[in-house]
């Protein structure tokens, strides 16, 4: 009987560990995740350069949905390095797709539309989105 608890212990010990360290890693990645998109936003001058004239940005799609798609769309300056910029949202995008089939995210289904532009809005970049007759 003594052996049957040793072994049930040590068996929840290392079960427990392992998940830890599963739980410990996906966190770090996650983290991970957080600071690609918080630089990404800092480069794209959305919260740090007013907005006077919407000629002046453009808009691209970020991230990846567990099902297919992107999470959504950021405006970004056309005053920064753009091909820099596009390559960090697609590197983003990556690591968040691998993120997803690595960990099993799940997510919704639904279609995001892109916007149709970006218009000023009191100093901020702002998404603009047609109405669909």
């Amino acid at each position: 009987m003594k052996n049957i608890k040793f072994l049930f212990i040590a068996f929840s010990i290392l079960f427990f560990s392992c998940n830890n360290d599963d739980s410990s890693s996906q966190q770090t990645e996650m983290r991970n995740l957080t600071k690609m998109y918080e630089e990404i936003i800092s480069i794209s001058m959305v919260n740090n350069s007013p907005c006077v004239n919407p000629a002046e940005w453009s808009f691209t799609a970020i991230g990846s949905k567990a099902c297919g798609g992107s999470t959504g769309y950021i405006p970004y300056s056309l005053k920064i390095n753009v091909p820099e910029f596009l390559k960090k949202v697609e590197n983003y995008t990556n690591a968040q797709a691998a993120f997803n089939k690595k960990w099993g995210i799940m997510s919704t289904c639904e279609i995001i539309l892109p916007p149709t532009g970006v218009d000023c809005v009191n100093g901020k970049p702002t998404l603009i989105y047609s109405n669909i007759p």
